[in-house]
């Protein structure tokens, strides 16, 4: 079992029930077969009742329930009912598509009437391995509603390798924004070929003097490292003495990666043994829990 005395809050919850006669599935362009996804769906949903069990059980005091892209695309419906009812434990984070003019208008209808604390934006380069998705006219539109609303803005862009075009415009956002938290999902994809010291490259190191990009850490992040041999408590110190124990932060990304709960806490507790107390407090609990917390409470 994990550690009792070590108190986490998980940036990066997916939820998912197997009634799908009340929230519809989107299984397309899943990496999973739809038979697979489907079987999986069914046998193990990563319910609420499941997950709060699961986290009493590890000592999670609550975490972020992010939009479950594979499953509901961009049909927010589950993680919002799951945030509203749970609402002192777990907060939202949608999934919308930012090239899209509607998007500004529902982001401010969900946003406003809902537990939701983040916006989640995930895309590939195009054709010219740039990523316009992030910062196009359109998608400008739906970052100034985040900033107007307080939102925090989660960031995914693959392929799952280091992209200065990827970062870059990151980066420029953040200081258009100044305000608005922009969190790398998977800490922006550390390198994982070149051990320890290659996983915070030339590209991440331009992120360094920009105090409002976070980064999340995830089993993601662990199990890539396990099999290239990087040591994941060497990793979160780096990361750690690069950009200060106040802009880290970890996700277990359950629900999506096939690790059980106890398994991904115990990896999350592990890595962080090269902290001091109160840096791993700050990584494992208080930065998310700060980040995420409950809008609804009066």
């Amino acid at each position: 079992m994990p550690n009792p005395r070590v108190k986490l809050f998980d940036t990066h919850a997916h939820f998912f029930t197997n009634d799908t006669a009340r929230y519809p599935v989107d299984l397309t362009g899943a990496r999973e077969t739809p038979e697979a996804l489907t079987a999986r769906l069914e046998r193990d949903p990563s319910t609420a009742a499941r997950v709060l069990a699961l986290w009493d059980e590890c000592g999670v005091t609550g975490g972020a329930a992010v939009q479950y892209n594979t499953v509901y695309k961009t049909d927010n419906s589950y993680t919002v009912d799951v945030a509203d009812a749970h609402h002192d434990r777990v907060s939202a984070v949608l999934i919308l598509r930012a090239h899209d003019p509607e998007t500004p208008g529902k982001l401010r209808a969900i946003a406003t009437a809902h537990n939701v604390t983040g916006l989640r934006l995930f895309g590939y380069p195009d054709a010219e391995g740039d990523y316009p998705w992030l910062d196009s006219d359109a998608a400008l539109k739906t970052w100034d509603v985040a900033a107007e609303l307080g939102l925090h803005m989660i960031i995914m862009y693959a392929p799952g390798r280091p992209s200065f075009a990827a970062l870059r415009r990151i980066v420029a956002l953040a200081k258009r924004y100044p305000k608005t938290t922009i969190a790398l999902d998977h800490c922006g994809w550390p390198g994982v070929e070149n051990g320890v010291a290659g996983t915070i490259g030339p590209e991440h190191l331009e992120l360094v003097d920009v105090p409002n990009i976070q980064f999340k850490f995830t089993q993601i992040n662990f199990n890539r490292f396990a099999e290239t041999g990087i040591d994941a408590a060497a990793f979160v110190k780096l990361l750690v003495d690069t950009y200060g124990a106040d802009r880290v932060m970890w996700g277990s990304d359950y629900g999506n990666t096939q690790n059980s709960y106890a398994e991904m806490v115990e990896q999350a507790i592990a890595a962080t043994a090269q902290l001091s107390d109160a840096d791993r407090a700050k990584v494992l609990h208080d930065n998310g829990a700060r980040l995420f917390a409950d809008r609804l409470k009066p």
